[in-house]
């Protein structure tokens, strides 16, 4: 190698580093701001999910707040003329209706997911209210009622506020608020009584007609009429004075028999017969169905069953549950 090619070779290395050195950007100090290649877009977070709320027991509907979902649930039975005006039942998640004497309904109105600041007026204790809300476990704020009476209840294991238990029921009224005050530490949320549908399930799996108009007449009385109001997707109805809505009624044909009660006052009283099977017809959103239920016992929930057998899957939402007598003329348009 002569001495061109030796100093050329010598040089080659510095003059690669020197131009590399140069082209490079230098790099920013500690501290300094972050240069964005502007070809790329900055990273957006992604936004966090909304939490679901859980479905209220008694209804299959989401809660307004969580807590809701898992707190013991308040029972309160009514007395309710035609010229009644009742308070609360707009309120209530399920009411249980039975044909009581001269012509008066006997309720028994459950709530849960839902506050009530006025519930009344309260009625005495009945074997209906104590059958039906057995597997409920409520809190049952009632206005006594006869020896008999009070004794079934007593042994129901059932816990009940009366109006010598304090202030919780005022002058024939009460309120959510209050009996859960009043009422014994330790309550459990109530068993789903109905199966809900999901994700717009049916009401039936067979046998579904379009319904708009729901009659129970009994004789004697004025018939009870439900007319579904396709704008609010609820079926509306009048008890006593008020006018009441439900996104499912439930009719449950069954026995009555004749209760004689002697304290503290003589008297025969109307009884329907829950526990048993019978028939059913149920309305729901636009649509009607019929089928049998089925309850062998007050620590049971009763079955609701279309006519192959399949439960009935009512909307989310409130439910009024009728008992109607075997003599009822039942009518669905």
């Amino acid at each position: 190698m002569n001495r061109r090619q030796m100093l050329r070779a010598a040089l080659a290395p510095a003059l690669v580093v020197g131009l590399g050195t140069a082209c490079s950007e230098p790099q920013p100090e500690a501290g300094s701001v972050d240069v964005v290649d502007p070809g790329s877009a900055a990273a957006t977070p992604a936004p966090s999910p909304t939490p679901s709320l859980p479905a209220g027991p008694l209804t299959g509907a989401p809660v307004s707040a969580a807590p809701l979902a898992g707190r013991q649930a308040v029972a309160v039975p009514l007395r309710v003329s035609p010229s009644t005006t009742p308070a609360g039942l707009d309120a209530a998640d399920l009411v249980y209706a039975e044909f009581a004497e001269s012509d008066t309904l006997h309720l028994t109105a459950v709530f849960q997911s839902r506050d009530a600041a006025k519930i009344g007026p309260v009625a005495e204790i009945r074997p209906v209210d104590i059958r039906s809300v057995g597997v409920l476990h409520p809190v049952v704020g009632y206005a006594g009622g006869p020896t008999g009476f009070l004794s079934q209840f007593e042994k129901s294991g059932l816990a009940g506020v009366t109006p010598d238990d304090g202030d919780a029921i005022d002058d024939g009224y009460t309120s959510t608020a209050a009996l859960l005050k009043a009422a014994p530490k330790g309550g459990q949320p109530p068993t789903p009584p109905l199966d809900h549908a999901t994700d717009g399930a049916a009401l039936a799996a067979r046998d579904l007609v379009p319904a708009t108009e729901l009659s129970v007449a009994v004789s004697g009385g004025p018939p009870m009429v439900w007319r579904y109001d396709q704008q609010k997707s609820l079926w509306v109805g009048k008890v006593g004075t008020a006018t009441v809505t439900a996104a499912s009624v439930i009719v449950l044909t069954m026995e009555y028999r004749t209760l004689d009660v002697r304290n503290p006052s003589p008297r025969s009283l109307p009884s329907a017969n829950v526990f048993g099977e019978g028939a059913v017809v149920a309305v729901s959103g636009p649509s009607s169905a019929k089928g049998r239920w089925r309850k062998p016992g007050q620590g049971m929930v009763c079955t609701l069953a279309d006519t192959g057998g399949d439960l009935l899957h009512p909307q989310p939402g409130n439910a009024w549950v009728i008992y109607a007598p075997t003599t009822a003329k039942v009518t669905v348009k």
